[in-house]
């Protein structure tokens, strides 16, 4: 009884540990993201102070920050689902 007890106490707090790692890591990830945003803007400011609106589309630069963002908001996603699943387990158990 007391090992069934202890084993149960462990996964919680295991279970615990995972979401608060991935809390962490979603963090980093959506600071990584807001980094991008941030850089994307910065850009489009400067073409709308210079009236280049039509040629920001074209920018390398601009199309790769578009991908790192879909990529990070891919990633969160993915983070966020792991943290529910996680959070819904720890409820069953």
């Amino acid at each position: 009884m007391a090992e069934k007890t202890l084993n149960k106490l462990k996964n919680t707090a295991l279970n615990y540990a995972s979401t608060a790692l991935l809390r962490v890591e979603l963090a980093a990830e959506e600071s990584k993201l807001k980094k991008h945003f941030q850089a994307l803007g910065q850009k489009l400011h400067g073409a709308v102070r210079d009236d280049l609106l039509n040629t920001i589309k074209d920018d390398p630069s601009v199309v790769e920050i578009l991908g790192a963002i879909e990529e990070e908001k891919r990633v969160i996603e993915s983070l966020r689902n792991r943290i529910d699943n996680t959070g819904s387990e720890r409820e069953e158990a």
